[in-house]
């Protein structure tokens, strides 16, 4: 009989226990539930949680004011509406290849705004898993790439208007030679980088001064030589403080009087790396609290 009791004792002791680790693990996985709802309401880019049909779940704040529409207006709609109608195939197949790796590519396809006109987004996609294991959800992260593309297609097109667009590009610009030597750079990559003026970076090498690592401007360099161009190549620079950023970049060449040359386009992506694995986490956080509410759940009947 004492030795019974004492197997209940034990077993009560070890559903205490239990109970409480869920208590510790449901508590984080809350406080990761609001990180995540002050990210999506502040952040500017847009998020989207859809199911394995396309259906939306979730539309951050920032599709209002970006695109103009309302949380409501988007939960009435399909989240393939508003996609231009020659881009909805590769956003499907996207999508089906986020379901079977888990993490999607990234892409650009155009979005219809509410006033009618068309809007370039960035896109990346990942997976949310159910506590078995199941995929069952897409977190969708949305840049607003318009103004960045148009640049890109000017500066490619044609040298008319050359000037205005880089001095007025919201992204980085710059020209270099082989060597790492910057030969122009416009407003949008100082302020980027912390310089206080042009020639104030110009003075400065790309390989010993803005890469964190000088072998990445020999992959870029390895890169210019083999294809003449690269494309969204994500690489680590340094600012004037000492601090870092993800910096992804496109380059293509440019020959003049001076010889052959690369142009390249810069975009700082650090915070959006950092908020994507802010998701990440809290999406791990969400799968364990739905199984230790299993566990709980069953310890429950149990006792």
């Amino acid at each position: 009989m004492r030795g019974l009791l004492g197997l209940v004792l034990i077993f009560d002791i070890y559903t205490l226990y239990q109970q409480l680790q869920i208590h510790r693990i449901r508590r984080k996985w809350m406080q990761r539930e609001e990180l995540f709802r002050l990210i999506s309401e502040n952040a500017a880019d847009l998020i989207a949680v859809v199911d394995m049909q396309g259906n939306r779940i979730y539309n951050s704040l920032s599709y209002e004011r970006v695109l103009g529409y309302s949380a409501e207006e988007l939960r009435s709609s399909s989240s393939f509406e508003q996609i231009h109608p020659e881009d909805r195939e590769c956003v499907k197949e996207a999508a089906e290849e986020a379901r079977r790796t888990g993490v999607g590519r990234p892409m650009e396809y155009r979005f219809r705004h509410k006033d009618g006109t068309w809007r370039v987004l960035e896109s990346t996609a990942s997976v949310i898993r159910n506590s078995k294991g199941e995929p069952e959800n897409l977190v969708i992260m949305n840049r607003d790439v318009t103004e960045r593309t148009r640049a890109a297609v000017a500066l490619q097109r044609s040298e008319t208007g050359f000037r205005s667009v880089v001095e007025d590009a919201p992204y980085g610009i710059f020209k270099a030679n082989l060597m790492g030597k910057l030969l122009m750079v416009n407003p949008a990559l100082e302020k980027m980088l912390g310089y206080e003026s042009r020639d104030e970076l110009l003075a400065v090498n790309l390989a010993s001064g803005i890469y964190r690592h000088p072998t990445e401007q020999q992959k870029i360099n390895d890169l210019f030589l083999r294809d003449r161009h690269f494309k969204d190549i994500e690489v680590e620079w340094k600012r004037k403080d000492g601090t870092f950023v993800t910096v992804r970049c496109s380059g293509w060449t440019v020959k003049d009087e001076s010889g052959t040359d690369m142009e390249v386009f810069a975009e700082d992506v650090t915070e959006r790396r950092v908020l994507e694995r802010q998701l990440r986490m809290a999406q791990k956080m969400e799968a364990i609290g739905r199984l230790s509410g299993g566990i709980g759940v069953q310890s429950t009947t149990s006792s």
